[in-house]
This record gives structure tokens, C-alpha cells and sequence, in this order.
């Protein structure tokens, strides 16, 4: 029920989303569009910074590089390609495994 009542309220919320949009380009008011710019602003930023966050979830060996291409080259739709396949097919860092203790003799009886 509680997934459900999300649901609903994601759902609301988007409804009057899109009435407040169509309110702002029927009327022309940019003051209405405000929240809409910077949500577009927002997901402009989020792609633009995919390629790090991918290397950074992958846990990648370079991911330092992989940030660096993407912040300083990405503007160019190569160097964000470049960013990209290198995040996704970077080498990843081999877990440390830790010193296990040692074996314990088990107790007679128990």
C-alpha cells in the first residue's frame, strides 16, 4: 500500500507539473517556465556528468582521469564519447580481501 501511495502522490505532483507548463506557454509568463528551466538545466548537468558518475560507481582504476576528460573535454560531444567509453570499459580495482582469522579448534562436546 505504501508503494502505492507514492505512486499517487508522484503522480499528482507530475499532473500539476504539467498544468503549471501548459499555464506558462498558453499565457507567455515566464515566471511560470522558471521551474521547468531548471529542471532542464539540472538533467543537462546530469548527463553531462554521467561518464564520472559511471566510473565513479564502477569503482574504476582512473576514475581521477575519467573526471578530468569529462569535466574539461566534455564539452565536445568527443571527449564526452571518449569519457564515456572509457568509464565503461575502463579496469576496475580488484577488491582487497581482508586476512581472515585463523581456523579455530572447535570445543569438545559442543
Amino acid at each position: 500500500m505504501n508503494n502505492l501511495l507514492r505512486l499517487l502522490v508522484i503522480a499528482g505532483l507530475a499532473a500539476c507539473a504539467v498544468v503549471i507548463v501548459a499555464l506558462g506557454f498558453v499565457r507567455h509568463d515566464a515566471g511560470l517556465m522558471g521551474p521547468v528551466t531548471l529542471l532542464l538545466f539540472m538533467l543537462g548537468v546530469w548527463v553531462y556528468l554521467l561518464p564520472t558518475g559511471l566510473a565513479i560507481y564502477r569503482d574504476c582504476k582512473s576514475t581521477i582521469w575519467i573526471a578530468s576528460v569529462n569535466v574539461f573535454l566534455g564539452w565536445t560531444i568527443l571527449g564526452w564519447a571518449v569519457a564515456m567509453g572509457w568509464a565503461a570499459s575502463g579496469k576496475i580495482r580488484e577488491p582487497v580481501h581482508p586476512i581472515g582469522a585463523p581456523p579455530v579448534q572447535p570445543v569438545p562436546g559442543h
